[in-house]
């Protein structure tokens, strides 16, 4: 079969014109995308594909035809419905007549590969061009292999863009980027907004010294720490390992250690000690899961601080 493969892209033909390949079909190639804006836009797709076709041993005709003012005039009316109205028509119409007048058998479509396409439009498209020009219409489902296709272009080096093809699709997806964008600012201002207030102003948040005979609290203690071990080392210790290594953990600390609580709720301890420049230095912070991340490590640092601060005062 002499097949004429309309191609939008080099990224999205590589699984085409591998499974093609797969099928004992040798495509030819055929670039005639008028759609594409702006021109420094069309150019880096039609070089990156007549680069790729050289180096895949692949024949391509290029058809020349930037046609902006001509997409422009087609599509002002109705620039929500370009793709069916004139971009797929335009293209599909073209590759249509040339695949008959040239003697190819049949042709088709790399836009086929997409999932962002309207692929259901695009092979109607395709089915009322071979009939208006007597040849056949090769429908082929590529989508399966879409990602594949993009991962080995990735590989290549293929040029990728970033939208469809037109000044409209490059506008959407701009927008589309700067709402992301937008989204991730104010996601991260919100959290530090938070880790903010949360170290600024905890509120109920105190310290109370370990009390070595509060077994209640020693229990507390040797639970987040368990946990912290388990943590670190990907498993559970065995319990004769971490009882040694809490008492001992105890017996070296037991006078640094404070309970930290909101609203007399436990909810974690911290260690350190005194230097000899009278500051007090922070070893470890332990916060039991549901406070993790809520800001109150930053609270207990802070606090930390300007309780040092009085200290040198």
């Amino acid at each position: 079969m002499k097949l004429l493969l309309h191609t939008c892209c080099a990224p999205c033909s590589v699984y085409c014109i591998e499974s093609l390949r797969a099928e004992g079909i040798e495509p030819v190639l055929y670039w005639f995308n008028p759609n594409i804006h702006p021109y420094m836009e069309y150019k880096a797709r039609r070089d990156c594909l007549v680069e790729y076709s050289k180096s895949i041993n692949l024949e391509l005709i290029v058809n020349e035809k930037y046609g902006l003012r001509e997409f422009c005039r087609n599509v002002s009316d109705d620039i929500e419905n370009r793709c069916q109205k004139y971009c797929y028509p335009v293209r599909m119409e073209e590759t249509a007549k040339f695949a008959k007048e040239n003697g190819f058998d049949a042709f088709t479509t790399t836009l086929f590969v997409s999932p962002y396409q309207r692929h259901e439009v695009i092979k109607k498209v395709c089915e009322e061009m071979a009939e208006k020009y007597g040849v056949t219409f090769l429908y082929r489902d590529f989508r399966d292999g879409f990602y594949e296709g993009q991962n080995k272009a990735r590989e290549l080096g293929l040029y990728r863009q970033k939208y469809c093809g037109c000044v409209f699709s490059e506008e959407m997806s701009s927008l589309a980027r700067q709402k992301k964008d937008k989204e991730m600012i104010d996601r991260v201002n919100r959290d530090t907004e938070r880790r903010i207030r949360l170290s600024d102003c905890m509120p109920n948040l105190d310290f109370r010294p370990l009390k070595r005979e509060n077994k209640e609290e020693i229990e507390f203690i040797y639970n987040i720490k368990k946990q912290k071990y388990a943590e670190e080392n990907k498993q559970e210790l065995n319990e004769e390992i971490q009882t040694k290594l809490f008492e001992r953990y105890i017996r070296e600390n037991a006078k640094n250690i404070k309970i930290i609580t909101i609203k007399k709720e436990k909810i974690g301890s911290f260690d350190g000690r005194i230097l000899e420049d009278n500051t007090f230095k922070i070893d470890n912070i332990f916060i039991i899961n549901e406070y993790r991340n809520k800001g109150i490590e930053i609270a207990v640092s802070n606090e930390i601080l300007f309780e040092t601060k009085d200290i040198k005062e």
